[in-house]
């Protein structure tokens, strides 16, 4: 049979037709990324991390999305799995989750399951100056009105410290410290005769905070008076007349009197109502109870070192202190090392450590290793290495 032109051309036609419709649609991504877990720090910001799938393949990046407010990080390449939101983003005031999203070349996969919650946090406002009073030769009571802001984490409790004071006021030998769960508490077995130094600061898994606020009691006698009269500070008046703020000396023998002065500044009510004391936890003490479903890897350095020390300037100063001199992502900037640092000397008979010092012990190379392990929130460090050499 002989077939027209046009029956070849529609022949032709529903051949392509059919391979267009027989080709196979393209695959959309479907792959999840798991353990999305988050952290605050204060110097860092909101911190995201998660598990990558087993296969990456065709990954180009991951999407993380802040709830509320859908503010956004994008993280490119398959290999990060970790991305932070700075505090201009995201500010101090909401409590967020983050979900991942995984970017593809075949288009962006479902959103994960969102990650634990977490708020910007700091430490606490310092309580108010304490008040003591001295109930017998050997024990006083003393008592501070909290501040009711916590910095974004319940307190654990309040840090007292009571020092003996030093001839001018410093504080010396450490007569009592502990954790209140209170605001107040009751110390006893002190010196009689004594003037003693008291501050009080509040404390969250972040640090304390005092604000450099003093008391200064003096205990009583055996004849039931005191031998030292310390500083005190006076307060009254109101704003719309007079205010005193001022402290004052002991005076001595020949002192008849003082004159006190108005303040220039505005009086304040230093009064809280009770009912807005922060709430005390008293297992409030780590940054994060629990471990994180997916912990964040950290590095670890060593920094500040000369490539070349002498031993005889070393001798006049008896070594330099290796603390100031290792970093750690872990190291908080205001609790220091949340997980101890281990520093070692892999040239004994050159160098060692001993506390928180570089021991020279002979000219040749030293060669230190340092590491942190790990805890809730951060994986083990790898091995950071540091070497200089010791000349005569």
């Amino acid at each position: 049979m002989k077939l027209r032109p046009t029956s070849i051309l529609f022949s032709v036609l529903a051949l392509v037709a059919a391979t267009f419709v027989a080709a196979p649609a393209q695959a959309a991504e479907t792959r999840v990324v798991t353990g999305v877990s988050a952290f605050y720090r204060v110097d860092l910001g909101y911190m995201v991390g998660w598990t990558r799938p087993a296969d990456t393949s065709k990954i180009t990046g991951y999407t993380v999305t802040a709830s509320p407010g859908n503010f956004q990080c994008v993280v490119r390449g398959s290999v990060t799995s970790r991305c932070t939101f700075t505090n201009q983003q995201l500010g101090f005031k909401e409590t967020y989750t983050f979900s991942v999203v995984i970017n593809s070349t075949d288009g962006n996969g479902p959103a994960s399951a969102p990650s634990n919650a977490i708020r910007h946090s700091s430490i606490p406002w310092a309580p108010q100056i304490p008040l003591a009073k001295v109930v017998s030769d050997t024990a006083i009571d003393i008592a501070w009105v909290p501040d009711p802001n916590d910095g974004g984490a319940p307190l654990y409790g309040y840090r007292v410290h009571v020092w003996e004071s030093q001839a001018n006021g410093d504080p010396g030998a450490v007569a009592h410290t502990s954790v209140a769960l209170k605001p107040n508490i009751s110390v006893t077995g002190l010196k009689p005769s004594t003037l003693y130094v008291i501050n009080v600061a509040s404390c969250n898994a972040n640090g304390c905070n005092s604000a450099d606020k003093w008391t200064y009691i003096s205990t009583t006698g055996p004849a039931g008076l005191s031998t030292i009269r310390p500083p005190r500070v006076l307060s009254g008046g109101s704003a719309t007349t007079t205010c005193w703020n001022r402290t004052l000396d002991a005076g001595n023998a020949s002192s008849t009197g003082v004159t006190i002065t108005r303040n220039a500044y505005t009086c304040t009510l230093p009064y809280v109502d009770p009912a807005n004391y922060p709430k005390i936890d008293p297992t409030a003490t780590e940054l994060s109870k629990t471990p994180l479903a997916t912990r964040f890897p950290q590095s670890v350095s060593f920094g500040g070192w000369s490539k070349t020390y002498s031993m005889k300037e070393w001798s006049k100063s008896g070594g330099n202190a290796w603390f100031a001199y290792f970093f750690a992502s872990s190291k908080h900037p205001t609790l220091g090392f949340t997980i101890p640092p281990l520093i070692v000397s892999k040239s004994p008979t050159v160098c060692s450590v001993q506390d928180k010092w570089i021991r020279f012990l002979a000219p040749g190379e030293c060669l230190l290793e340092g590491s942190v392990a790990g805890n809730n929130i951060w994986l083990p460090s790898g091995v950071a290495t540091s070497r200089f050499t010791i000349l005569p």
